[in-house]
């Protein structure tokens, strides 16, 4: 049942990494100012851990109270420890439903945990939106992603692509609103660091190229995971330009990834981070020369910013594309030749120069946030119809 015209609606928003932090930040922000509704941020996974920077401290900063708190990693390394933890959160996620009682919740984007929050509401009949549904991305992400929109009543795609692919998986579209990406909300009209007091903070030397490079470990390919990281570090090795390296999200092997990073340190235009604020990682797309991995930030983010995008193997596959990537292997020869391309090719930093992103104006967040206060809660949006 819906709430009484007393009663304010009850919006809890999921997030579980810095990622969807970022998606979410300014419907949060918009959310909890907002008269007509209660906003309670349920906080997961990585935000968490101590190894990935307890990024659930972003959030504290940001003044937006954390309504519960859901644990749900039980450690290791494996594909096991990893399914293992998503059966705990769906656990988890139930009885902070249950706590809370929302009316809706947010999920966003392809990760696990957002799948198991999904699921969780879903079966205690708690209306469930979907940030970016209808995207594509390689790997279990993928599917995660697709499962999620069959589950949940409402859609957010974020382009015109990812709305048709939503109305073709059988959705009834008076359920799906393409309001673009929510994250390029900030990019367009977020605060920026000044790059002079960014590089004190980072210790980077602007003038010179400046790389980033953040990759994730794919499921599918989890016994590459090592050597496709190597891969990529050689490259950089090779091309012995200053380079800062995020660590990845929390996934299985994704420690793999974490201790062939640390192999490189020693090289004294490497510097590695396990996370930064998205102010700051904003601000230093504004600054930098090339995104180097599989990151989705290469995709959404990067081209507002006219930034090249070297775009590693199977992660992005088949996701609508920008003119800023460059779509390489998992092989340093051709990751070295994307870097120089990305760094030195004067035509090519023509063509970044007219480089326009489709995923977004900068006016997402108010269209969300619009949406889930007033679509009404009734019957017709939980009791789900196909359209084929």
């Amino acid at each position: 049942m819906g709430p009484s015209a007393i009663e304010r609606r009850k919006i809890a928003v999921i997030t579980g990494t810095r990622a969807t932090y970022g998606y979410n930040r300014g419907i949060i922000k918009l959310l909890h100012e907002s008269q007509a509704v209660d906003m309670e941020l349920i906080v997961t996974g990585m935000h968490l851990l101590k190894e990935y920077g307890l990024s659930f401290h972003e959030v504290e900063r940001d003044g937006v109270p954390i309504a519960a708190r859901v644990d749900m990693m039980i450690g290791g390394d494996t594909p096991t420890a990893w399914a293992k933890s998503l059966g705990v959160a769906i656990q988890s996620f139930s009885q902070v439903y249950d706590m809370l009682r929302p009316d809706i919740v947010l999920v966003s984007g392809d990760r696990g945990e957002m799948l198991a929050a999904t699921m969780a509401a879903a079966y205690m009949n708690i209306v469930v939106a979907h940030l970016q549904s209808g995207d594509l991305s390689g790997h279990i992400d993928g599917s995660a992603r697709h499962a999620i929109t069959k589950l949940c009543h409402i859609h957010f795609p974020a382009c015109d692509d990812s709305t048709l692919r939503v109305e073709k998986m059988g959705e009834e579209p008076w359920r799906i609103f393409n309001v673009g990406a929510p994250q390029l909300d900030e990019v367009i009209h977020g605060r920026k660091l000044d790059p002079s007091s960014l590089a004190n903070m980072l210790a980077l030397k602007l003038g010179e190229p400046i790389l980033i490079v953040l990759q994730h470990p794919v499921l599918a390919e989890v016994g590459q995971t090592r050597d496709q990281m190597v891969e990529t570090m050689e490259a950089i090795k090779r091309a012995r330009q200053q380079t800062l390296v995020i660590y990845p999200n929390v996934d299985a092997a994704g420690q793999e990834i974490i201790d062939v990073i640390r192999q490189y340190e020693h090289l004294p235009f490497v510097k590695a981070v396990s996370n930064l604020d998205r102010e700051v990682f904003l601000s230093l797309l504004t600054v930098g020369s090339a995104l180097v991995g599989n990151s989705s930030c290469g995709i959404l983010e990067a081209p507002s910013f006219k930034l090249a995008a070297v775009n590693i193997g199977n992660r992005q596959r088949g996701r609508l594309q920008a003119s800023n990537v460059i779509n390489v292997d998992h092989d340093c020869d051709r990751i070295f030749e994307a870097i120089e391309k990305a760094v030195g090719d004067e035509s090519f930093k023509i063509q970044l120069d007219h480089c326009v992103n489709p995923y977004g104006d900068g006016k997402s967040s108010e269209r969300v946030v619009k949406i889930l206060s007033e679509i009404p809660i009734d019957h017709r949006l939980l009791d789900k119809q196909m359209t084929y």
